[in-house]
């Protein structure tokens, strides 16, 4: 049996990919150097602007106040704000914002600044290019409880989530499963193809026996997931998982190894090289150690047989992914143990939750639902220092080649568990 060619045959080749990235990601730079001279023409910077997130916080001296993520116009740049001003200004509206500016370096700027507003109001008259507010309360109008309602939108549409169920979902340690990522795109794509398909070959058997079914139907199912990941404004897990599909499906075509590590890099690298902040994102890292486990265990394991390889690789890279995640979010609990078996419970329940909601019946889930977000359990901390993360990703690298050291990364994050407080 012929081996599928690699990615890169040679190290011209790899040079020649280097080069490119290194281009594109000059030109990218370049361009968000533009915006940042054209952001710091006056002090004071004023600009229309889309309401990214909107919540109260309270500060040590009790007094309540508005925090704002916004995405200007024209550059794209995130900035957060405040105003002591109480105000109703729900997310994706548009509004015209006053900012100081004056102490906002190009390092700021690229991974989203925080300025001082003089002036925060909400333009009514001004509709988002892409307005999707008609779908939240499409959701809204479904729910009784405020929570689901919240759920159902974070799920489907990457709204972002309160601290109370960003703190119940982490719990459970289905973080992962709520922010939309490539488990998302799987399901998607899966869905699409299982409807389409037989709809195409009932006309192609008639009509064009003669075309691609897979070439055809994949064309349909990247364009749907291109117009969703407009919908939900390009959230980094999607990117990553959109554009390595994409050029999965490009390089499979071609007779080139796929699911391969160099696939991962060049993804990587391309994204980082056209998207600069996407360095400072956690959700895009994790995502990209999350498929470089995925890939670690399939290249080292995928010679099981298939059931087993299912029954194993979502407990396995769950472990591989505890010193990832808990260098940045310490809290643990004993049922985040459970998060695999979570994983294999939402392949069903989101195409169940999005049929439910096209059917108007979208609150059916809901008593379920909130029971499993509302049981009670004991909170421990579970905290890994810089060092011990450097040295992690290096032993993870190592695991390429060598098994033991794979081994040896599972051996340490299943012991970790026994040094929780």
């Amino acid at each position: 049996m012929l081996l599928p060619p690699p990615l890169l045959a040679n190290k011209k080749e790899l040079f020649v990919l280097l080069v490119a990235v290194g281009c594109v990601a000059l030109f990218s730079l370049s361009f968000h150097y533009y915006h940042f001279l054209e952001l710091h023409k006056t002090a004071l910077h004023v600009s229309k602007a889309t309401v990214l997130n909107h919540y109260t916080k309270t500060n040590a001296k009790g007094r309540t106040y508005d925090v704002f993520k916004l995405k200007l116009d024209g550059s794209g740049a995130e900035v957060y704000t405040t105003s002591f001003r109480p105000s109703f200004i729900p997310i994706k509206s548009r509004v015209k914002v006053k900012l100081n500016v004056e102490n906002v370096s190009f390092y700021d700027y690229l991974k989203g600044f925080f300025a001082p507003s003089l002036a925060l109001y909400e333009m009514y008259e001004d509709d988002p290019p892409w307005d999707v507010r008609p779908l939240y309360q499409w959701i809204d109008a479904q729910h009784k409880n405020d929570k689901m309602a919240e759920v159902y939108k974070t799920l489907f549409f990457a709204t972002p989530i309160s601290k109370e169920l960003r703190d119940e979902v982490q719990k459970w340690g289905i973080s992962h499963l709520i922010a939309i990522s490539g488990y998302n795109v799987g399901v998607i794509s899966f869905l699409l193809f299982f409807f389409l398909k037989p709809l195409y070959r009932f006309f192609q058997n008639r009509y064009f026996p003669y075309r691609n079914m897979s070439a055809d139907l994949s064309f349909i199912v990247f364009v749907v997931l291109f117009f969703y990941m407009v919908i939900i404004d390009f959230i980094a897990p999607f990117l990553r998982a959109f554009v390595m599909s994409l050029l999965g499906f490009f390089f499979y075509s071609k007779g080139i190894k796929v699911l391969s590590f160099e696939m991962l890099a060049l993804v990587s690298m391309a994204l980082l090289a056209l998207f600069p902040s996407l360095l400072f994102s956690l959700s895009f890292w994790f995502s990209i150690a999350g498929v470089f486990y995925l890939f670690l265990f399939l290249h080292h394991f995928g010679h099981l047989n298939r059931f087993v390889l299912l029954g194993i690789i979502d407990l396995g890279v769950f472990f591989l992914m505890i010193p990832i995640v808990h260098t940045f979010f310490p809290v643990f609990t004993f049922l985040q143990l459970t998060s695999p078996l979570s994983s294999l419970v939402f392949v069903v329940f989101y195409p169940l939750g999005l049929l439910l909601h096209l059917l108007q019946f979208g609150d059916i889930l809901d008593g379920a639902v909130l029971t499993f977000l509302h049981v009670k359990t004991q909170t421990y901390m579970l905290e890994f220092p810089w060092w011990i993360l450097f040295g992690y990703v290096g032993t993870s690298l190592v695991a390429i080649r060598f098994k033991l050291a794979l081994y040896g990364c599972l051996i340490f994050s299943f012991c970790s568990l026994f040094f929780i407080e």
